[in-house]
């Protein structure tokens, strides 16, 4: 008696699709059912597959051709612009917008914008938008269409702007969100679960092109910084040959220039076995009597042509007074050697009244200055001799 098909217990593996024979041989199903007499087959694709196949190529496209594009530059305002330009081809939406944080006020302001009115972009503030606040919170947020919510605060201008659909997706640098931006477009749009993942790995990329670019300008704008403070302290100490001018110069321009609290130099005596206090400006007469410093731990190791920069000096224990530098109001301190044509003359020492963490670039600057300062005192002390030789 022929057993029927429709009654038969099939053992069919539930992920790869295989079949079991009765020997433990597992058959791919084409195989099987060909054996099986249902015919030869044939492979294509069906149009949800195909769909799905295509679209996850066009996003990897799109997103290769994207972060080719914000990465191509490391000016900032460049770098904005390419990221809601990009956004807006990619995505083929009307406009894009991106707000970035601003952490001294804690507000979204415009960064940059692509295919919107400055009228539009300048409607006010976005804080009392509730897909800002979701999208703040690290949701990607999408408003089907605006101007079915009678209540949104901004219809009439969305409605003027020829704006339906907005999708507003969280800017994430390291788990720290920096920003939102806005995908606009003129119809309603229902975003795919698909769509929202691609943005937020788009976001992503855009966040580390922002970073990079503001560390680039942070950077290049330092070292012209740096350049403008050396060449104005190299003119101001080679203005004269009087040592006394020239050593009030150096405590006064430091400060002035490098944003300190006060400076100080002392110079080794004849003998070079003290230090003696030559030059001071922003300390109290009560701060600058306070005692000896040769024997502070800083200051030895300064004396080692080893510049030494201190966070806290109220806690730290290579600064002796403590106390008096607290009540002086000093909360950093960079120690370093003062050297003319190779040899340590003295220590000079930068102080500021706020936390400050001295890198490892300020140092380095700090102790070019420093040697300047050194070359300046020692012609000037040159010069005085050779004026006193002439008498």
């Amino acid at each position: 008696m022929k057993t029927n098909r429709r009654e038969m217990l099939i053992p069919i593996c539930a992920w790869c699709k295989k079949i079991r024979r009765d020997d433990d041989y597992w058959e791919h199903i084409e195989e099987y059912l060909t054996s099986e007499g249902f015919g030869v087959f044939t492979h294509g694709m069906c149009p949800t597959c195909a769909e799905k196949i295509f679209e996850k190529r066009v996003y990897l496209e799109s997103y290769q051709n994207i972060c080719k594009a914000i990465s191509s530059s490391l000016s900032l305002d460049e770098v904005l612009k390419l990221i809601v330009s990009n956004v807006v081809k990619v995505m083929n939406v009307k406009a894009s917008m991106l707000r970035l944080i601003n952490r001294d006020t804690q507000k979204l302001e415009v960064a940059a914008y692509h295919g919107l009115s400055e009228r539009y972009v300048n409607k006010g503030p976005v804080e009392y938008d509730a897909s800002i606040g979701d999208a703040l919170s690290g949701k990607a947020v999408s408003i089907y269409d605006i101007m079915a919510d009678e209540n949104a605060r901004y219809r009439r201008d969305a409605e003027e702007e020829g704006i339906r659909s907005i999708l507003s997706i969280p800017v994430r640098f390291k788990g720290d969100i920096i920003g939102v931006l806005r995908m606009y477009s003129s119809e309603p749009v229902k975003y795919t679960e698909e769509d929202l993942k691609f943005m937020s790995a788009i976001t992503e990329q855009a966040a580390i092109a922002i970073i990079n670019a503001k560390t680039f300008e942070r950077t290049v704008s330092r070292a012209k910084e740096y350049l403008r403070v050396f060449e104005e302290i190299t003119k101001a100490v080679s203005s004269t040959l009087n040592l006394t001018e020239v050593l009030d110069l150096i405590v006064r321009k430091l400060p002035e220039v490098m944003n300190l609290k006060a400076a100080t130099i002392r110079l080794l005596d004849p003998t070079e076995e003290k230090l003696e206090l030559v030059a001071a400006y922003g300390l109290t007469e009560k701060y600058l009597s306070r005692g000896p410093v040769d024997t502070e731990e800083n200051v030895r190791e300064a004396l080692q042509a080893r510049p030494v920069a201190i966070y806290d000096v109220s806690t730290d224990p290579r600064i002796i007074y403590q106390k008096e530098a607290k009540e002086e109001g000093i909360r950093s301190m960079l120690t370093l050697p003062v050297i003319a044509r190779g040899k340590i003359i003295g220590v000079l020492r930068l102080l500021t009244d706020v936390p400050r963490h001295f890198t490892e670039e300020d140092i380095d600057f700090s102790a070019s200055l420093a040697e300047v300062c050194g070359t300046a005192i020692e012609n000037a002390r040159m010069y005085e001799r050779l004026s006193q030789l002439k008498r």
